[in-house]
């Protein structure tokens, strides 16, 4: 099925030569003469995408961008401006709008824009889809467990989601800080409005800058028409910066300046523009160390914390890892399949000896494995041993009474290894059942040395 568009625009031949362009793009394009209209087709027609002309008679573009978001159905609005209308846009950007785009449009920035749009619109889908089935989005219930750690846990983000100040989230790799940022977020006043999540750590340092405060036409070579940053994107909500502690040191004062008043200042611009938004971060380093270092500021430091928030590791809540558990293989479970996974209680032990360096993040692949691999409907303790256990290299003297070990290598050339029997060395199945693309399966094969037939 074709995802359909919602296009706005009062000019008939101007919406009649772009509708033809975004056709051939594979999308279907219902066409609203009005902001009224729109309003109409959009309960009507539920639509994946609307491009919305902020020049319309009658109910404006602005106006028609926030209803087609207030209705709720998830629909990514696009705005169409002229010259001289990037206020609007921005306004209509805090309104909820996906992105603006100047006329005259060039045709393969419209195709760009959209399949972005649409993207973002699936994955916003998929991700609601797995909100619902574990619990997210409805404050605490996305927090799994019950063990005396995750209790204190909900206990400090009750405290800390009433309030405005900001919050360092602290918590090895894979235990689930962005989660309790999300947490925080729906269980405060600024729940139901945006939420961006900003990982530093994966941002070119030359566009750090332009990524958080936006740019303006022509302030950097590639800069061809003027962008928000991911302030203003999440203004009236939260701004989460994930691996807070990667961000280079000459970034760290414009970003403590953005904090402390409320104010950013787009590469390029000579003015500055009023922010209302949230600021949440999280680290897993410790930056009191950074800043000893010479790395980290500490003034910056002191203004991200002044709340604290520790998230447990895994081994510290291992009581919950039955149901966290369940929950992943409930995930996992194939389309057709609708029975619930049963779990034996030596699967359970034999997972609970485990420490689980990579935390919750690294049980749900577990999971996945499981889930994969295994036969029938019940894990048992052999399953474990087989596509847990020993595909985490385990080294283990049972004299002694070690622990395993984890080695990401063996576990990845043991999974590829596994798919390749379950497809009978079938490649393009291998690469479906792994989720990677052919040319990346062949890779591992050369890599890991994994000889085929």
């Amino acid at each position: 099925m074709k995802p359909k568009l919602l296009f706005v625009e009062d000019d008939e031949i101007y919406r009649g030569v772009l509708t033809r362009e975004i056709e051939s793009f594979g999308y279907h394009v219902v066409g609203a003469a009005s902001g009224e209209q729109a309003a109409e087709l959009n309960a009507s027609a539920t639509p994946d995408l609307a491009l919305v002309d902020l020049r319309l008679p009658g109910m404006g573009g602005l106006e028609v961008v926030e209803t087609l978001i207030a209705a709720g159905q998830g629909v990514q609005a696009i705005v169409l401006t002229g010259n001289g209308g990037v206020s609007e846009a921005v306004a209509a950007m805090r309104l909820g709008a996906f992105d603006f785009l100047q006329k005259p449009i060039g045709l393969d920035v419209l195709e760009q824009t959209l399949a972005r749009a649409l993207k973002f619109r699936r994955l916003e889908a998929e991700n609601q889809r797995l909100q619902t089935l574990m619990g997210f989005g409805a404050g605490m219930r996305g927090l799994l467990g019950s063990a005396p750690a995750t209790a204190e846990l909900r206990r400090t983000i009750t405290r800390v989601a009433q309030t405005e100040a900001t919050v360092l989230i602290q918590g090895e790799n894979g235990t689930g800080k962005e989660l309790v940022a999300r947490t925080i977020h729906e269980s405060g006043p600024r729940a139901g409005r945006p939420f961006v999540v900003v990982n530093c750590g994966a941002i070119p340092e030359s566009l750090v800058e332009s990524e958080l405060f936006g740019h303006e036409r022509g302030a950097f070579t590639g800069a061809d028409r003027p962008s928000i940053g991911l302030f203003e994107a999440a203004h009236g909500g939260t701004l989460f910066l994930d691996e807070v502690g990667e961000l280079p040191l000459a970034v760290q004062p414009v970003l403590l300046r953005a904090i402390q008043f409320g104010e950013i200042r787009p590469v390029g611009s000579n003015s500055t523009r009023e922010v209302d938004c949230r600021v949440l971060a999280a680290t897993n380093r410790d930056l009191e160390a950074e800043q000893a270092r010479g790395t980290f500021r500490e003034d910056l430091y002191y203004r991200l914390a002044t709340l604290l928030v520790r998230v447990p590791p895994l081994r510290e809540r291992i009581e919950d890892l039955p149901e966290l558990l369940q929950t992943f293989l409930e995930r996992s479970l194939p389309i057709d399949q609708r029975t619930p996974v049963r779990i034996e209680d030596a699967a359970i032990l034999a997972l609970q000896a485990h420490e689980w360096p990579g935390n919750v993040r690294e049980l749900e692949n577990a999971a996945v494995r499981l889930m994969t691999f295994s036969d029938g409907e019940v894990i048992r303790s052999q399953d474990v041993e087989k596509f847990v256990t020993r595909a985490m290299g385990r080294v283990e003297d049972v004299a002694s009474g070690g622990l395993p070990t984890l080695d990401l290598e063996a576990l990845e050339r043991f999974a590829i290894i596994q798919a390749l029997e379950t497809c009978s060395g079938a490649r393009a199945a291998t690469a479906a059942a792994l989720g990677i693309s052919i040319k990346t399966l062949y890779n591992k094969i050369r890599r890991y040395g994994i000889e085929t037939d």
